[in-house]
């Protein structure tokens, strides 16, 4: 595992942590996060495959599991649209398909606003382990880990790059391998977390302790609701599941080397 510092040695300095998300999709081979580059005509601009080639960078944990279908978030997209279809006013003489594109558009601002909402919540619970911010989702998930996992040395929102050719930035995890990922949702209200989970999710904390070399990982996933933050719902992944979510990951990732035509595991070794 390449890391900006070995973060699981306890004589190493502290991680390096940002209070950024994984949204940028790329980390170089020392686990430090490329979101964007700056382009020939001198402006910031997204990271794209090119760059990764030109600068031996790694596809982050969700790039590669972008590749497999999400019929539920799928569905709810679609559900967007027809509801913006059935709210919106066409407006006198506008096209097809000119309101088409404006249905689109208009749809997805619910989820751009919850996305937006999310990276809030984030932030707002690393800075609570950081020690800068003592807020409502920060204290109700230390309390949940501090009856689950006392004495627990976590680290808060670092990045990583594996030696199988993979990056991403891990929400919290504890050098005993603990590993812990925090999704914002609506309505948590009564809800079973058992209900919430979805092995995308045990996937994407299997493959972080991959790639930072822990075999046998706890793994947990807390939910924080997006307007009552002090609400949250946690769920502890059983252990035997740990194999079946690293094999389905490490399968995707090879069909994305291949379909992509770029192993990037060879620039990592």
């Amino acid at each position: 595992m390449n890391t900006k510092e070995e973060t699981l040695d306890s004589s190493q300095s502290q991680p390096h942590n940002k209070f950024t998300s994984e949204s940028g999709h790329w980390y170089t081979k020392d686990g430090e996060p490329m979101y964007t580059i700056i382009g020939a005509n001198g402006k910031e601009r997204k990271t794209n495959l090119r760059d990764a080639r030109q600068l031996s960078l790694v596809p982050s944990v969700t790039t590669v599991m972008n590749m497999i279908a999400k019929p539920s978030l799928e569905n709810w997209k679609m559900n967007q649209v027809l509801n913006s279809a059935l709210t919106l006013e066409r407006h006198k003489g506008e096209s097809l398909q000119s309101f088409s594109y404006r249905c689109r558009q208009d749809s997805q601002k619910v989820g751009k606003e919850a996305a937006e909402r999310g990276t809030k919540i984030h932030a707002m619970i690393e800075k609570g382990f950081l020690g800068t911010s003592t807020n409502k989702p920060y204290k109700e998930v230390k309390k949940y880990l501090d009856e689950h996992y006392p004495d627990e040395e976590w680290i808060a929102e670092d990045s990583f790059c594996a030696t199988q050719g993979y990056g991403g930035m891990i929400d919290l995890y504890s050098k005993s391998g603990i590993f812990v990922d925090f999704k914002t949702k609506d309505n948590l209200e009564g809800k079973d977390p058992k209900r919430l989970v979805y092995d995308s999710h045990g996937m994407q904390l299997s493959a972080y302790a991959q790639g930072c070399g822990f075999d046998d990982p706890e793994r947990v996933s807390i939910f924080i609701d997006r307007k009552n933050t002090a609400l949250i719902s946690c769920y502890i992944w059983d252990k035997e599941s740990h194999a079946k979510h690293l094999g389905m990951f490490n399968s995707i990732l090879d069909y994305w080397k291949l379909e992509k035509n770029y192993d990037s595991s060879q620039e990592t070794l």
